[in-house]
């Protein structure tokens, strides 16, 4: 069954419930009220004419009787053996209607002949100072064709509703339906293109079906992200692997050709291929560590002191780069809440790359303002071409691939530190002069502080 269709068989089938509750109650709330309000009024008659009884000893029981006669009715006594010994009525068809004694009051309705009446009886003293029952007797057809017709008010009152309910309950099963079509629609567009579609928010409201689609949106925006992340890496592999591995090719051919033979070419393509492994190991290694890094783990995360880190970071690289490292920071603690590991990864990359493109020292600063906390790292070497600055965090870019392959460079250092600190809520910039130097400078907010 359709959604559409159990939404509106659903809340039509739950109105009309809810309405012949609503209208059955209403009826015999109305009927009761209307037989009990009759039945209060010919109370009432019987107490006066008990009372008029009482005090007029000079007139006969059936001349009291007659005085207070109903207009559509009867008032009898009734003896102990639910005999009639005196009645008056407007209609002798009337005197016919069973009678009953009860010691005590009573009210009821009886059916006679087609019709309705309300029968009120209380105990009195007659004539002859014996206990007899004062009975009235009227004719309630009238009420009793009120609450018929009524009765048939709410009948066709509930035939209508139902009809508009049901017209109202499809119209709301279309609106509620649908964000869900398109989500299906788009959903289904999908599967057929193999594309990344989005479902079309027209108006900014907050219900839960603008959530849904929203939601569906931020989802298909990961998937692609994730898609193009997965893509790029297979060309990013694909592309930087092919000139290794050809260059490994060849040797290898070259091996099985004159190897065995000439001493010399068998150590030049020994040491090539050595070489090109070495090369595409590295490689491997940074295009993991990319994939890895789109990642970050909140849960190891933690409050320290970055001066301690930045220290012993420049120090054990300083041994290995034959480079003098100087730190500049006015303060000796700078507190920060990070990946430890992901942060110590972008000092090296940083550090690392003012090395492979500069002779002179490298000088490394640590400031902190209200809102931030600024890592710096300022090269003297070749500096950078202006137009090729903003390429410089890209993917495998490279500005000078021939002095790249020989200072052992992949171009994917620079985009690896761009996304950790992407990851922190910070961002990477560059200041470069070609021929005078670079610095690469990291701010990070003071929320993460």
């Amino acid at each position: 069954m359709r959604l559409r269709t159990w939404i509106q068989l659903s809340t039509t089938l739950v109105l009309i419930v809810l309405l012949l509750i609503a209208n059955t109650a209403i009826y015999f709330i109305f009927k009761n009220s209307v037989i009990s309000s009759e039945m209060n009024r010919l109370t009432n008659t019987l107490n006066h004419t008990v009372m008029e009884l009482n005090s007029n000893s000079n007139l006969s029981m059936e001349q009291v009787l007659q005085a207070y006669l109903i207009s559509n009715g009867m008032i009898r006594v009734v003896d102990r053996n639910s005999n009639t010994i005196i009645q008056v009525t407007t209609n002798n068809d009337y005197r016919n209607i069973q009678s009953e004694y009860n010691d005590d009051q009573f009210e009821e309705v009886v059916s006679y002949k087609e019709s309705m009446f309300v029968v009120v009886s209380i105990p009195t003293i007659g004539e002859n100072g014996e206990i007899v029952n004062l009975q009235v007797v009227e004719n309630v057809d009238v009420f009793f064709e009120n609450i018929h017709d009524l009765k048939w008010v709410f009948v066709y009152a509930t035939i209508i509703k139902v009809l508009i309910l049901s017209l109202t309950s499809r119209f709301l099963g279309r609106i509620i339906s649908f964000p869900i079509q398109r989500l299906t629609q788009t959903m289904s567009l999908i599967e057929k293109k193999g594309s990344f579609e989005k479902i079309s928010i027209t108006h900014d409201t907050k219900d839960e079906l603008t959530e849904m689609a929203m939601t569906f949106n931020r989802m298909i925006t990961r998937l692609e992200k994730s898609y193009l992340k997965q893509e790029q890496f297979v060309s990013d592999a694909s592309h930087e692997l092919k000139t290794p591995l050809t260059v490994i090719d060849s040797y290898v051919k070259i091996l099985n050709r004159w190897g065995k033979e000439r001493p010399d070419i068998l150590e030049e393509a020994i040491h090539s291929i050595a070489s090109e492994s070495g090369r595409m190991k590295y490689l491997t290694e940074q295009l993991l560590l990319l994939a890895r890094s789109e990642e970050c783990i909140e849960s190891e995360k933690r409050l320290v002191n970055i001066i301690p880190i930045v220290e012993d970071t420049i120090h054990r690289l300083q041994q290995a780069f034959k480079h003098e490292i100087y730190l500049k920071s006015e303060q000796r603690e700078i507190y920060m809440n990070i990946h430890e590991q992901s942060f110590v990864q972008v000092l090296i990359i940083l550090l690392d790359n003012a090395k492979k493109y500069s002779d002179d020292h490298i000088e490394v600063e640590l400031k902190e303002s209200d809102k931030s906390v600024i890592i710096s790292v300022t090269d003297k070497g070749i500096g950078i071409p202006v137009e090729a600055q903003a390429h410089v965090f890209d993917r495998l870019y490279r500005v000078d691939k021939t002095r790249s392959r020989k200072t052992g460079g992949s171009g994917l250092g620079l985009s690896i530190a761009k996304r950790i600190v992407e990851q922190q809520n910070g961002f990477i910039t560059l200041e470069s002069d070609e021929g005078r130097g670079s610095t690469f400078t990291v701010t990070f907010p003071k929320l993460e502080v």
